[in-house]
Formats: C-alpha cells, structure tokens, sequence
C-alpha cells in the first residue's frame, strides 16, 4: 500500500476552521439573543370634522365595545342647559299706582303689595319710616314686590274716592294698617293688618310673596 502525499493547503484549512469554531459560537449566540425592534401598536382612531356621517357611524361602530359601553365620539353635542329661575337679576320695584304696578307684574311676574293707610294713622307712619323708608329694608320690599300705597281720606274729606272705596271693600279693609299681598297671574291673596317691628313685617312681606306665585 503506497502513501499519498499531503495536500499541505488542505491541512492549513482544516486548522483553521477547527481554530473558528470557538470564537464563532459566542458570536451567533450573541447576535441570535439581541432583541430586535418592538412592533408599534396599533393608533388610536380620532374623528376629525371632516369625517362625512357614514364614516363617523362606521368608526364609531368598530371602536365600541360588546359590553355596551358607550361610543368613544359623539356626533351630537349635549345640548345647553336653559338658565334656572335662580338665575336671573332681581328686579328693584319703585312705589308706583295700582295701575302702573299691575302691568309692571304682567312683565315680570312679581307680586303686587297693597299698603292701606292713613295719615292720622300712627302705626303706619312708624312702618313708613322703620321698614319703607329705610335703606336696606326698603331694598328688601322692593325687590320682593312690586309696591303700591292707598290713602284712605275719609277723616279728612268724608269720603273716599270710587276707587279706593271698592279696593277697600274688596279686601276687606276695616283697619290700618293692612297690607295685602296678591299675583295677577295666579290670583292668589295674603293679607295681614297692623304693624308690630320693621323684623317682623319685612318677613311676612317676603314669605307672602313666595306663597302668591
């Protein structure tokens, strides 16, 4: 059996391939663990006020959920609430005539305040002077109603006029001072007579005029 000779350029391969192997499996072990770039998820859809209705109700039905909740855009915005009655100025009447207050009351709703009186009258000049003329409380009667004084003139003349007389009997007035507090709009009616504290008579006036709406 004779020997062949050695390819010495194929033993030098082989030595260097033997030589590769250690340092190539660090190598891909390191490339094959890096991690590679995390997927982006998916956007957010936002409705624009360009979007036509169909598509708004088409993309308003795949963003909904099965559990009913509600959708994530609303094509309607909720409506403006109406002011509540809280809510408006309060209106500052002036002493006036019956005539004048009635329709001041069409305008605005306030009720209106009948003050019967009488100059010989002591109890209505102190109400005059502790309640109507003064700063604050009149602001607090004026506010709540819309105010009128009648004068009865029968010591002084004998009589009172026409007017005063059916207003008078209409109310049933037999004594002063007597207020009556009343609303065009609803009819109703409170009446009180005498005058004991400026407290007292503003409190009434008030409350007479909340009940009359």
């Amino acid at each position: 059996m004779s020997d062949e000779p050695v390819n010495p350029t194929t033993s030098i391969s082989a030595w260097w391939i033997l030589l590769l192997v250690p340092v190539a499996l660090p190598i891909g072990w390191l490339v094959g663990g890096m991690p590679g770039p995390k997927p982006r998820p998916p956007k957010a859809w936002v409705a624009t006020t360009t979007a036509t209705p169909d598509d708004r109700s088409r993309r308003t039905a795949s963003t909904s959920s099965p559990s009913n909740d509600a959708p994530l855009w609303s094509a309607d915005p909720a409506p403006a609430q109406p002011p509540t009655e809280d809510a408006k100025p309060a209106v500052v009447s002036q002493w006036t005539d019956l005539q004048s207050a009635m329709s001041e009351s069409q305008r605005n709703g306030k009720p209106v305040l009948i003050d019967f009186n009488a100059e010989w009258c002591g109890p209505c000049r102190a109400m005059k002077q502790e309640l109507f003329d003064d700063g604050a409380r009149g602001e607090v009667v004026k506010t709540a109603v819309i105010p009128v004084s009648i004068v009865d003139r029968r010591r002084e003349e004998g009589q009172n006029p026409p007017e005063i007389e059916n207003l008078q009997q209409r109310f049933h007035v037999t004594a002063f001072p007597t207020l009556v507090v009343f609303s065009p709009e609803t009819g109703k009616i409170e009446r009180t007579q005498g005058f004991g504290s400026a407290e007292a008579t503003q409190a009434w006036i008030t409350e007479a005029a909340k009940s009359v709406r």
